[in-house]
């Protein structure tokens, strides 16, 4: 008896042995976690594509432990999950034990009277909206503008065609003389340098010959313990060398640093300047403190966070595996962990036995919900189609609220990518990013234009839309010419590919260039076609008396006991035999068909599906020739389109127009691929899965945003605009005067006036 209690108690010593906490870490590296894989290692990596993702997994108790930076810290108490952890631990610097990450402050003579009220007029000290030092967010960067200046109030002005940082300067440099705002005050650089321009007043006090983007002021004596070169320590120099005037928004700690070290003979001669107005004089004790007497934001740590119910026993076990919170040093498995996800020799843990919750953050921040906070320019509407996507989208408006993203982001769920065109077009939803292959039925049937391409990876095959002209390698067909009374297979009516088809053919005045029917264009050139979907009134051309039948002969049902009758047969669904890429190879294979239009991802799959050979096949050059031989690999010079592969899409002539231009630039830059992971205030990853779900919001191709310009540096962009450059001039579809800034409408222009592109 005694023996068999000893072997059971030794088998689960040993099965609690090997129990591992799962540790969120980047699936971009696997190499890290080949390292946590050592002999003894009483932890193990839970892949993740971002820090959200970690959240997700900890709420569900499918991983054990993630580090949140200090953003994250403030975002996650706003979300549903949020009372699911608890913080085992707050990261800080080891030459720091403030209990903050930062406090920001404003500071004024000590004879400023009126409180945020008297700063009207006055002179502005701002570090700059691209410091970098203590990582800022632009809700943190703009708090003293929108207290004082009440920068997101501004009744009865006039948005159209203005962006949120036009309202936002345009009512500051109302309310301050003078300012030094340096940095970038919108992240398109184009609404960035046209602002400045407008505005220098706001960067009237960075130095002579300053464009802006940074001070260039004299800063003196270099004095050891703080930095000349410090973007707080220049705007407090900035505050010093006015006058009674001023005001600089700083950080506490660059404060303590300018007055106790650099200037203390000063010191007295300024103030805190307090939310509720009142001002607290800078003598040495309040100098002494390590947190400030009042502040306008208190910024939690960094920290590590559990799941309620694993958090006390993580904890126990962190504390043993690093003593006094720093990191054991050598390459154990435990100094490994520590560099991973706390970071250098520098960083330090603080355990907090009493494990708070996250509403400790919460607290500190106090960021208002998003329907109750002000703003100037009304939330653009994001539209979704399906659950995943709009959960996703929900991430994106409370980071991008988190941060302080202007204007706000509201997210709106439709059941399909053609009720989204129809919310868009009726002013239910504002813009959604689409596959381009939509792009003739957004503008033609909804209205809609292009407010972003979306720029792909140009490694990934399945990131750009590659469309041929495919005919059988025995066909008579030698030219455009000859494919007029032929009987033709699209993927899909006002495709993609049925678009490169018409835009070809006026080029080589096989359709006249002055027809703006598309049905009609195709329908009457053909003696047969199936264009799938041309019957729906998703589809339908809804200023087009044309009789779009023809466009549906071709057509066959996928299941044989079908009447060939039936109204489904036209369908741009599996209902239809040919429908998509697939579906028009299949018909290409039917002996009653000619020629077929299609786009090249997974054509040799579709081309034995349809019993066919690559032999058999043969490509019609955009150029009006043959390909050298038979075959689906040409080189693009073959090709009758190569084009991105998505948009967004918005409301033709939306006077906010360019606030969603400007805001996607912005969600671009703190979400897209422009900063590294370890940069990013908040790590969501706009173009990747969300908890394991690819293609949301964006295809996971995308790897950014570029204008909609036929100038663009992109060349498969160029294409796409070129692409819709007749359709644009038949339906007005590009957007004027109302709806664009200069900068957009000179880029309209621009399209309209230069000699089309060939795509090579």
């Amino acid at each position: 008896m005694g023996v068999n209690l000893l072997l059971f108690l030794t088998v689960i010593a040993a099965a609690s042995a090997q129990i591992a906490y799962r540790v969120c870490i980047p699936n971009s590296q696997p190499v890290l976690c080949q390292s946590l894989d050592k002999d003894g290692s009483q932890v193990k990596c839970e892949a993740v594509e971002s820090k959200i993702d970690c959240a997700l997994k900890l709420s569900r108790g499918e991983a054990d432990l993630g580090v949140f930076s200090e953003e994250e810290m403030v975002l996650l108490p706003q979300h549903p999950t949020g009372n699911n952890y608890r913080i085992v631990g707050s990261i800080r610097d080891v030459s720091r034990n403030e209990p903050f990450a930062f406090e920001a402050v404003a500071v004024v003579a000590s004879s400023h009277t009126g409180g945020l009220e008297g700063l009207r007029g006055g002179r502005y000290c701002h570090p700059g909206l691209d410091e970098p030092d203590l990582r800022w967010s632009p809700r943190v960067l703009k708090t003293l503008e929108k207290l004082a200046a009440k920068t997101d109030r501004c009744p009865n002005a006039n948005t159209n065609g203005k962006t949120a940082e036009e309202m936002e300067v345009e009512t500051l440099s109302q309310f301050f003389n003078s300012a030094c705002r340096p940095g970038p005050w919108s992240a398109n650089t184009t609404v960035d340098a046209d602002l400045k321009s407008r505005y220098q007043s706001l960067c009237s006090l960075c130095g002579d010959g300053s464009d802006c983007s940074r001070y260039t002021i004299d800063m003196g004596v270099s004095v050891t313990g703080v930095r000349n070169d410090n973007r707080h320590i220049q705007a407090l120099e900035c505050l010093r060398r006015g006058n009674d005037s001023r005001v600089a928004y700083v950080a506490w700690q660059h404060v303590r640093e300018f007055f106790n070290i650099r200037n203390p003979q000063e010191a007295t001669s300024y103030s805190l300047l307090c939310p509720d107005d009142s001002l607290v004089v800078l003598t040495s004790e309040v100098l002494a403190q390590g947190t400030a007497p009042c502040s306008f934001v208190k910024q939690p740590w960094s920290a590590l966070v559990a799941p309620t119910n694993q958090a006390k026993g993580i904890q126990t076990n962190l504390q043993q595996w690093w003593q006094n919170g720093a990191s054991p040093g050598g390459n154990s498995w435990q100094a490994v962990l520590f560099g991973a996800i706390v970071g250098g020799s520098n960083a330090r843990v603080l355990f907090d036995e009493t494990l708070p919750n996250l509403s400790y953050s919460a607290n500190l921040r106090n960021i208002s919900a998003i329907d109750a906070s002000p703003s100037c320019i009304p939330a653009r509407r994001w539209c979704t189609i399906s659950e995943s996507e709009h959960s996703k989208c929900l991430w994106v408006q409370l980071a991008a609220h988190t941060l302080g993203i202007e204007p706000a982001i509201s997210c709106q769920l439709r059941r399909s990518i053609f009720e989204c065109f129809a919310a868009i077009k009726d002013n239910t939803a504002d813009f959604i990013a689409a596959a381009a292959n939509y792009g003739f039925l957004a503008r033609q049937h909804y209205g809609l234009s292009s407010v972003k391409l979306v720029q792909n990876s140009r490694n990934d095959p399945r990131a750009f839309s590659r469309v041929a002209t495919l005919l059988q390698a025995s066909s008579s067909i030698t030219r455009f010419e000859n494919l007029r009374g032929k009987k033709a297979c699209f993927p899909e009516f006002g495709g993609i590919s049925y678009v490169a088809f018409i835009r070809a053919a006026q080029e080589r005045d096989v359709i006249s260039r002055s027809e703006c029917d598309y049905a009609r264009a195709v329908g009457e050139f053909f003696g047969g076609a199936c264009a799938p979907g041309a019957l729906n009134a998703s589809h339908v051309i809804t200023t087009s008396d044309y009789d779009v039948k023809p466009l549906c002969s071709l057509c066959k049902p996928a299941n044989v006991s079908v009447a060939p009758e039936a109204t489904e047969i036209c369908s741009y669904d599996s209902t239809n035999k040919y429908y998509g890429n697939a579906g028009a190879v299949a018909c290409l294979a039917d002996p009653d068909s000619d020629v077929a239009f299609v786009e090249l991802e997974n054509i040799d799959a579709n081309l034995r599906a349809a019993g066919l050979e690559a032999s058999q096949i043969r490509v019609l050059c955009r150029n009006n020739t043959l390909a050298l031989s038979t075959g689906v690999s040409v080189d693009s010079n073959c090709l009758l389109a190569d084009v991105v592969d998505s948009e967004v899409l918005s409301r033709r002539n939306d006077p906010l127009f360019n606030s969603l231009n400007a805001l996607l630039d912005t969600l671009d830059l703190h979400f897209g691929y422009n900063a590294a992971t370890s940069t990013q205030l908040i790590n969501l990853a706009i173009y990747s899965p969300l908890d394991g779900v690819n293609d949301l919001l964006f295809k996971n191709t995308a790897v950014g945003l570029s204008e909609p310009s036929s100038t663009a540096a992109n060349e498969p962009s160029r294409n796409y605009n070129e692409l819709f450059q007749h359709l644009d001039s038949c339906t007005s579809s590009a957007p004027g005067n109302g709806a664009k800034s200069y900068y957009s409408y000179v880029t309209f222009v621009l399209m309209a006036i230069m000699t089309r592109y060939v795509i090579y």
